[in-house]
């Protein structure tokens, strides 16, 4: 990725200003207690930081044990934060950044994600597709770059990316595409895994998020016939 100078200044609401926040956000100083989100992209850029739209959609948030729906959100993965949209009490409209000091997860239209430690000990945002005991985590990041197009002088944000992984229990393991996924699970199971990707023609690029499930459910279900 380039590296960039790029304008961005924020403000910390219930971290810098205990007072104002207390006043400004009660009742609920748990969700309202972040950053104000005021990243811009530089001039004439292409595309955008978010992972769907630059619209913002209905979801919910988990923090500190306490769920909070109804909420206008959206998830910017360029930057790795989970904005939140909101009326304040002067009747204006505010952004902040969802303060990840207590996040356990949110959704977001039909998508539920995970604020989860990996082995290297870092946090991350992962989207989850299916349950337990099998799930696919998927990681969605973009790059921001100069249009390499001749003469170009414009910013331009990458589509989508992302990696994905199976987590089986406690373990999570990478993989990028069909052999690799199969390969993730006990031999005696891996022909009757390839048969049902080869009748269903699945492809994880162009595979929607409930046909990955269906996929987990048959992968979950025969597992325990094994």
């Amino acid at each position: 990725m380039i590296s960039l100078i790029i304008s961005s200044t924020s403000t910390a609401f219930g971290q810098n200003n205990n007072s104002f926040s207390k006043s400004f956000y009660d009742p609920d100083p748990v969700l309202y207690n972040g950053k104000r989100y005021t990243y811009f992209p530089p001039l004439r850029t292409g595309g955008h930081q978010f992972l769907i739209s630059e619209n913002f959609a209905q979801g919910s948030v988990s923090l500190r044990g306490n769920v909070y729906e109804n909420l206008l959100l959206n998830y910017d993965i360029y930057s790795q934060q989970l904005v939140l949209r909101f009326t304040n009490q002067i009747g204006a409209l505010d952004q902040l950044i969802v303060s990840d000091a207590w996040l356990k997860g949110f959704t977001l239209d039909d998508m539920t994600f995970e604020y989860l430690q990996w082995s290297d000990s870092s946090w991350k945002i992962a989207q989850r597709i299916g349950e337990q005991p099998i799930e696919i985590l998927i990681l969605w990041h973009k790059n921001l770059s100069l249009d390499t197009r001749y003469g170009a002088t414009n910013h331009l944000f990458s589509k989508a990316l992302k990696k994905t992984y199976l987590r089986q229990k406690n373990t999570i393991q990478p993989f990028k595409n069909k052999r690799q996924f199969v390969k993730l699970f006990p031999d005696d199971f891996g022909s009757q895994l390839k048969r049902y990707l080869r009748k269903q023609r699945f492809s994880f690029k162009t595979a929607s998020d409930q046909e990955i499930a269906k996929l987990l459910e048959f992968c979950a279900l025969n597992l325990q016939q094994e």
